[in-house]
């Protein structure tokens, strides 16, 4: 059978095993090999001779390396040992060789009571505050300060003041952001308080001598040198704000504070307030960013207290279009209208003479005709649109009048206000708001009282503004007694009404009409009526009571240059007797 022929070849192999095998004993299996297998493997084995070589010499030289790992990690597990173990006790030792499994509980102990060891805190800073900071100035020490930088740069000025900068700036190095910080300051206490601060830190000798020292330099110096102190308390401010970090490139913000150049402008600002005036425009241009307003009021209000008429100017021209703009905002009002109120007006029985002498210099008013207006606009809007800030700006709107309009009647310095207000009351009677009409009615009878050529502008303007027209008609046709005595002498009036009756005919006239203008010219036709009547009985009146008057002052002239006391033995005359003996 093939089982039984299986099994004798596999004896038969077997025994050839164990007879060339020796002592081998195969247990009657047989290996199998494969020839090209061992072939392919003894060519591989040729060829990667050499690598093998190489290979093992690497893996020999790796071997090494870790070797010296191995011992430095053992070494250094050794030495962790040992310190963590120094400060434990016998018991401990003897805990750590039980088998209860309390070792790396104590190992753990010691490591955290090791992380748990006190830090050393390094020493803070002492706080000083701007007050502190401030007393420490020596005045012995700034004044000869002052006089060695006056010696060596006696022909540089700009030199000058940025050393005395860098000293106020070391005298104040220790105060921080959070002793005094600026924009805080601004935003928390009230516009007549910050205007003290920090100057109210400062001794009066220091103020004194640095003010002295200040004024002595040259304009075109301290004009620069405010502009560069205001570049670098803005840029502070804004780094300060927050604002800055929506932007690509920003300053980084200083933990020191800008307080010692902020005393130094203070103090220019105060002595020479003439130097903000002139730098107004670029300033204005410069500084436009709605973060820079409060500390540019600051500014303003330093200027105000050396001279309130330089205040008033920089109100009218840097604050108030802020106030009045489409781009204004109820924040911009109120900080603009704080300037104007506990600033300005803070004392407005001292404040009025004061302005009423500077309502003009060097030929510019201190209000402009376009100021006046604005502020008008801003008091008498619509009662739809009223706010709190109206009713403000209807308070200080009396003396910005009384400002913009002050000056002899029908003089040099009225004529040019009377005619640039002219056209602008007209297009506020146009608006045809009651409160605002009749204002401006005010206004448009004052300008007609102030130049003749007013007139004249009327004419030109009466026909496309009739409405606006019609408004001042009916002001003098009723109110007639209370404007005769400003309109007169009535010629130009006069002729003016009669040009518009002209006009009025040449229009009803013209075969193809308005039906709207018809009306409005009809209207203002029965009013140039009625006040050329007004005029024409007017006369007769007024010369019986210019005639009367005229006597009576005669009379009383004689009177006091008489040399008898009653030349007419008049005994009922007491009183003119008694002013008399005055004379």
């Amino acid at each position: 059978m093939a089982i039984e022929g299986l099994d004798a070849e596999t004896s038969h192999g077997s025994g050839n095993a164990n007879a060339n095998g020796g002592g081998y004993v195969d247990h009657g299996w047989q290996k199998v090999t494969n020839p090209k297998k061992q072939k392919r493997q003894e060519i591989a084995k040729a060829k990667g001779g050499k690598d093998g070589e190489k290979g093992a010499s690497k893996v020999s030289s790796d071997s090494k390396l870790f070797q010296a790992l191995e011992m430095e990690a053992k070494d250094r597990r050794a030495r962790l040992d040992a310190r963590l173990a120094a400060p434990l006790t016998s018991g401990f030792d003897d805990e750590d060789e039980s088998d209860d499994g309390e070792a790396p509980k104590a190992e753990s102990s010691a490591q955290e009571a090791d992380a748990k060891k006190p830090k050393v805190k390094k020493p803070k800073k002492p706080k000083v505050s701007v007050s502190e900071a401030a007393a420490a100035i020596d005045p012995s020490d700034l004044a000869t300060f002052l006089s060695d930088i006056s010696e060596s740069f006696a022909t540089l000025p700009d030199v000058q003041l940025l050393r005395c900068a860098d000293y106020f700036g070391r005298a104040f190095s220790a105060v921080s952001t959070a002793q005094f910080g600026w924009n805080k300051i601004l935003r928390e206490t009230p516009l007549i308080k910050s205007i003290e601060i920090p100057l109210c830190y400062i001794p009066e000798t220091v103020n004194k001598m640095l003010a002295d020292w200040l004024s002595q330099r040259p304009a075109g110096a301290l004009s620069d040198f405010m502009i560069w102190i205001l570049k670098e308390i803005l840029e502070d401010a804004h780094a300060h704000s927050g604002s800055h970090k929506s932007s690509k490139v920003s300053a980084t913000p200083s933990q020191k504070t800008k307080v010692g150049i902020l005393i130094l402008l203070a103090i220019i600002l105060r002595r020479r307030p003439d130097i903000l005036q002139q730098q107004a425009q670029t300033v204005r241009n410069q500084f436009q960013a709605p973060d820079h307003l409060p500390t540019l009021v600051w500014a303003y209000s330093q200027a105000a207290q050396g001279d309130l008429v330089i205040g008033m100017s920089l109100w009218v021209h840097n604050l108030l279009p802020l106030a009045v703009g489409k781009s204004s905002t109820p924040a911009l009002r109120d900080t603009v209208l704080q300037f104007i109120e506990s600033v300005l007006f803070a004392n407005l029985k001292k404040a009025r003479p004061v302005l009423l002498n500077g309502v003009s210099r060097k030929g510019e008013r201190l209000v402009p005709a376009a100021s006046l207006d604005s502020v008008m606009r801003a008091s008498f809007p619509a009662e739809s649109a009223r706010t709190k800030a109206a009713d403000r700006f209807q308070t200080v709107y009396p003396i910005i009048k009384e400002l913009a309009l002050a000056g002899l009647q029908n003089s040099k310095t009225t004529r040019p206000v009377a005619q640039q207000l002219l056209p602008l009351s007209v297009a506020a009677l146009s608006q045809d708001v009651e409160s605002l009409s009749q204002e401006a009615c005010s206004n448009f009878i004052w300008c007609l009282s102030q130049n003749s050529d007013c007139y004249q502008q009327w004419e030109k303007l009466h026909l496309d503004n009739l409405k606006a027209s019609n408004y001042v008609l009916s002001f003098i046709r009723q109110e007639f007694k209370e404007v005769s005595h400003r309109l007169a002498p009535f010629t130009q009036l006069k002729k003016t009404v009669q040009a518009f009756r002209v006009k009025h005919k040449t229009i009803l006239a013209n075969p193809q009409k308005n039906h709207d203008l018809e009306v409005q010219v009809k209207i203002a036709d029965g009013h140039c009526k009625a006040i050329l009547g007004k005029l024409s009985s007017f006369p007769s009146c007024a010369s019986a009571t210019l005639t009367l008057a005229a006597g009576a002052a005669m009379a009383y002239g004689f009177y006091l240059l008489s040399p008898d006391v009653n030349p007419w033995k008049w005994d009922g005359w007491l009183l003119l007797s008694k002013t008399h003996s005055l004379f």
